[in-house]
């Protein structure tokens, strides 16, 4: 399954291969990125200050995934994050889509 971020003019996707960053995040260490997995299906709204919290929890996330992802995940982990910044930055809510 996939999903489509939207936030003003700012766009955004993660495809199935790119869940895996999702799917190692903690709860205890990452409580916004284990909601957005758990709502994934659901078509969630994030608020600019989750989006602010995704970008911290993202990098954190990457940092410590020890190869554990490989050089296209960590890319679009980056552009998550970009756009997850843009969105907190802008004080835009963000509307999702999942296939």
């Amino acid at each position: 399954m996939a999903m489509t971020l939207y936030a003003g003019e700012h766009r955004e996707h993660i495809a199935p291969q790119d869940e895996a960053l999702l799917q190692l995040a903690e709860a205890a260490r990452h409580p916004q990125l284990s909601a957005l997995w758990l709502a994934f299906y659901d078509s969630p709204r994030l608020s600019s200050r989750q989006a602010g919290d995704l970008v911290h929890e993202l990098l954190v996330l990457m940092t410590c995934a020890d190869g554990s992802l490989n050089p296209a995940q960590l890319r679009r982990g980056l552009r998550l994050a970009a756009f997850f910044s843009a969105a907190s930055r802008d004080g835009l809510e963000i509307r999702t889509s999942s296939d």
